[in-house]
């Protein structure tokens, strides 16, 4: 990985090794703590660093898209207990005195692992709109009238209904719904007292 700029032997020189935890989690255990995450992103992390520049440098490492944002950076800190054993703590990186202290961390415990950063991916409304967009079936709202009346004119010509409200149900027909299915749903949203197979001609009106 080689920074604008920079050779590669440049970049090893004044960088130091990272690990980017995408939307990972936090464990403790007996050392403090550790993040887990489905695949660590490897990446540079420059011995002298502000922290825009550092979100900016996360940003492009992750390939995020315009939907998607960089929400929190936390660092496995290393330090010693009173008895001289080694610990990790999380630390929230929200500035650049942050960034400084996590770099000088690093030049402290030298022989440890490389930065570790846990990075929370947020998504715009714009993005969550179109997961759920992609996500749902398309629907047509439907109402639903149970024991309604046929008005007729003398003519035999359809007039309406009379709606008897008690029995109105509001569903959704999904969208390339077949008369079979049709059915099934209507017998779903039917109430109780109502057949599962149609309503009885002894509930009709003529």
């Amino acid at each position: 990985m080689t920074f604008l700029g920079e050779t590669n032997s440049q970049t090893t020189v004044n960088s130091t090794l990272g690990f980017i935890f995408s939307n990972g989690s936090i464990v403790h255990n007996d050392s403090g703590v550790y993040f887990q995450t489905f695949t660590p992103v490897p990446f540079r992390v420059p011995n002298a660093y502000d922290f825009q520049t550092l979100k900016t440098r996360i940003h492009n490492t992750l390939q995020l898209t315009d939907e998607q944002y960089l929400d929190e950076i936390h660092y496995r800190q290393p330090f010693t207990d009173i008895g001289n054993h080694l610990r990790f703590q999380c630390m929230q990186l929200k500035n650049d005195d942050d960034v400084n202290t996590m770099l000088m961390c690093n030049n402290q415990f030298s022989s440890v692992d490389p930065i570790e950063l846990l990075c929370t991916i947020g998504r715009t409304p714009d993005g969550i709109l179109n997961i759920l967009k992609a996500t749902m079936t398309p629907t047509h709202d439907a109402l639903l009238y149970y024991n309604g009346r046929w008005n007729m004119s003398p003519q035999n010509e359809f007039v309406g209904y009379s709606i008897t409200r008690k029995n109105l149900k509001k569903f959704d027909i999904p969208f390339g719904c077949t008369m079979d299915a049709l059915k099934d749903l209507i017998k779903q949203v039917a109430p109780h007292r109502i057949p599962p197979y149609g309503i009885h001609e002894s509930q009709t009106v003529r």
